[in-house]
């Protein structure tokens, strides 16, 4: 199946599994899924980094490219 991440569900999954619910979990860990990230979520990580209401440990980029390579997103 093919799965369009939330965008709080892509950070989720990069910083803090616990704030999934167990669903999300299975989902994402069976390995029977495509999973795609919405062209408009780094856009809404960025203005949220630039209001101060967010704060990643690596550049957005490299966050996207990161999981493109891992995780076939």
């Amino acid at each position: 199946m093919k799965l369009l991440l939330d965008t709080h569900v892509f950070l989720w999954l990069n910083d803090d599994v616990t704030r999934l619910s167990q669903t999300v979990k299975a989902l994402c860990s069976s390995g029977e899924h495509e999973f795609y990230l919405s062209m408009a979520s780094p856009w809404e990580m960025q203005i949220k980094s630039q209001l101060g209401k967010l704060t990643l440990t690596i550049p957005i980029e490299e966050l996207v490219n990161k999981n493109q390579l891992e995780n076939n997103i």
